[in-house]
């Protein structure tokens, strides 16, 4: 049978012998011109176009259906010419202005699309599929308000349009309006129950409403109308992670795996629960597998790689790694690399002497108390040491040994001849688990405060022991809501502390554990008796001034077990079980802080062992 191509041709053949005798070869070749777009033969439709524009050039139909033939084949400023020549003789046809709109979103000039497509929904006002592309236009350009207004419009004329359901239901998902979302989805779902991509993006919503159980129980509904649904099958996994199901979640990451070996986020995925499970060298494997595979998560997997690293002890290594921090999307605001590589202190000690250093604090407080502890050897390097840190920590830092100067984050820059950031100076001064400088104490308590405290807490009877069983909360960082949860413990949880000869004092500080507090003693608490000093910890000055009043800190990971480790005061940390990597694994002391004792949970998310064993070491103390 002759191809296409030869049809063509002879039908062009034809026309020239005998287009004047007979109209039905020009609309059989009009026509064939039509059928060669439909099946994607773009030349051979622009051959046939061109032979009716031959002889008739007013066939405005023509010419617009002309141009998404030359755009198929990417001639986009032959398309504009044929396209105008058509509303140029007509520009109450509507279709050439949709046709023009799809050309500008094959070069991708997204808003001249948009702008094309309204003179088109002018005129065919009730067009629910040409708002439907506005829609999908609108929110690839982040115009989500507007791709919502669309999508609602298109509902409305058609509510039984499944793709606009489900388009509006994850739009109000990613703009956070969750129950409006649901019921789109929901609607969706009940005109089509047995398509899986509803189920999922219930899932979504779900889980993003922290509805984690809600969540898995339809990313399940859509892998069993399709066992090999990728995405469902790595969106499950999350959810077990967030519900601290760990091995469940990487039983999927493993199917997903075995059908397609080069699925990076299921290697990404699965090496944080492998991390978490402290299966580290299996995490390692999988992080090095991610950036084999995908360039684009390069930088969270070395990250991430970086934390393995170091709670592995490997701190060669994992110090280089930890650069990759610089490199973090959401650190890039804060690092500005670029403007500042010009003063940036390479680690090379011949050029510090008499030099004005800045050094940065980044991330949380706790991490400024514990690095902090490097200034003094940069000084000892003949550095002058501006320290720039959060505005809490100024008062309680500045008797900091080596300092020159202290900067707030809050303020200016001061001047200086270099800098560098915080946490990179274990990496610049080739800090080792066996180097770490843990001379304690490097911070002291205000005096005069240090005996306002004992004042205020009078004679002394029992032994003295600060308890914190809650984190401070970073509304900024929702990645780390999940972390602050499995760190934190329940106030009810330790109830079985109580000791004889042993007077517990809190030192937390926040809405929601001094809530807890009061709210635990209102219930007839049968606990021990927590003096609650909230209202007198103005500051970590005055928090470092009760902790020297205290014989001993019982804390979870956060801020204030650093700032006591800093004092020289004597720690119990109850540590979870996927532990921060500065604590490394199944060590009960910490090179950081030579006080340390390190409580840990022996199965993911289990305190009940930790505090009993707390509760053991607590009745010793109590008798020394």
């Amino acid at each position: 049978m002759p191809c296409r191509k030869e049809i063509t041709a002879k039908l062009i053949g034809c026309a020239g012998k005998f287009w004047q005798k007979t109209q039905k070869i020009k609309l059989l070749i009009k026509f064939w011109g039509f059928s060669c777009f439909k099946k994607g033969l773009f030349e051979e439709s622009v051959s046939c176009f061109d032979e009716v524009l031959k002889v008739d050039d007013k066939q405005v139909k023509v010419w617009s259906n002309r141009s998404l033939a030359l755009s198929g084949l990417k001639k986009f400023k032959e398309a504009h010419d044929s396209v105008d020549r058509a509303i140029t003789l007509d520009n109450q046809f509507a279709e050439s202005w949709y046709n023009k709109a799809t050309i500008y979103i094959k070069q991708e000039q997204l808003q001249k699309a948009i702008e094309n497509l309204d003179r088109f929904i002018q005129m065919k006002p009730e067009h629910h599929l040409a708002i439907f592309l506005k829609s999908d236009l609108l929110r690839k350009l982040e115009k989500f308000d507007l791709a919502i207004l669309a999508c609602k419009r298109v509902v409305e004329l058609k509510p039984d349009y499944m793709n606009a359901l489900i388009n509006l239901g994850q739009l109000l998902s990613d703009q956070e309006q969750y129950e409006e979302a649901l019921i789109y989805l929901n609607r969706a779902q009940e005109i089509e129950p047995k398509f899986p991509a509803i189920y999922n993006n219930i899932g979504v919503t779900f889980e993003r409403m922290g509805r984690f159980s809600d969540a898995h129980d339809y990313f399940l509904k859509a892998i069993a109308l399709n066992p090999k649904f990728t995405e469902a099958l790595l969106n499950c996994g999350v959810t077990l992670e967030k519900l601290g199901r760990l091995e469940e979640a990487v039983q999927y990451y493993d199917q997903i795996l075995a059908a397609d070996n080069k699925n990076a986020a299921a290697y990404f995925n699965r090496a944080t629960c492998l991390e978490r499970l402290q299966k580290l060298d299996e995490s390692i494997a999988d992080y090095n597998k991610v950036i084999e595979l995908e360039p684009k998560k390069e930088k969270d997997a070395s990250w991430n790689r970086a934390l393995v690293m170091l709670c592995k002890g490997d701190y060669e290594f994992g110090w280089q790694e930890y650069e990759n921090r610089l490199k973090l999307d959401y650190a890039q605001s804060f690092y500005d690399t670029e403007r500042l590589k010009a003063f940036h202190w390479n680690g090379d000690p011949r050029a510090l002497p008499g030099k004005k250093l800045l050094v940065r604090a980044e991330q949380g407080l706790g991490d400024t108390l514990q690095f902090c502890r490097y200034v003094k050897l940069l000084s000892a390097m003949g550095a002058k040491v501006t320290l720039r840190v959060q505005k809490p920590l100024m008062n309680v830092l500045e008797g900091l040994e080596g300092l020159e100067n202290l900067n707030s984050d809050a303020d200016p820059y001061p001047e200086f001849d270099y800098y560098c950031n915080l946490m990179s100076l274990p990496l610049l001064l080739k800090t080792t688990v066996e180097s770490i400088p843990n001379e304690i104490p490097y911070l002291k308590a205000d005096p005069d405060k240090v005996k306002a405290w004992a004042d205020r807490l009078g004679p002394k009877v029992n032994k003295r022991v600060g308890l914190v069983w809650s984190g401070g909360f970073r509304p900024d960082r929702p990645d780390l809501w999940l972390l602050n949860r499995r760190r934190n413990i329940e106030l009810i949880q330790l109830i079985g502390l109580k000791t004889k000869g042993i007077e517990f004092h809190s030192l937390q500080k926040g809405e929601l554990p001094e809530a807890e507090l009061v709210v635990q003693h209102l219930r007839n608490w049968v606990g021990p008796k927590i003096i609650n000093h909230a209202d007198q910890l103005t500051d970590f000055t005055e928090t470092a001034a009760l902790i020297e009043n205290l014989d001993l800190l019982i804390s979870v990971d956060t801020s204030t077990p650093h700032l006591a480790g800093a004092l020289g005061k004597p720690v119990w940390l109850m540590n979870r079980f996927d532990t921060c990597w500065r604590w490394f694994l199944h060590r009960s002391d910490s090179p950081w802080y030579p006080t340390f004792r390190i409580f840990r949970q022996k199965s993911y998310d289990d305190w009940t062992p930790v505090v009993e064993e707390v509760k053991v070491a607590l009745d010793e103390f109590a008798k020394t």
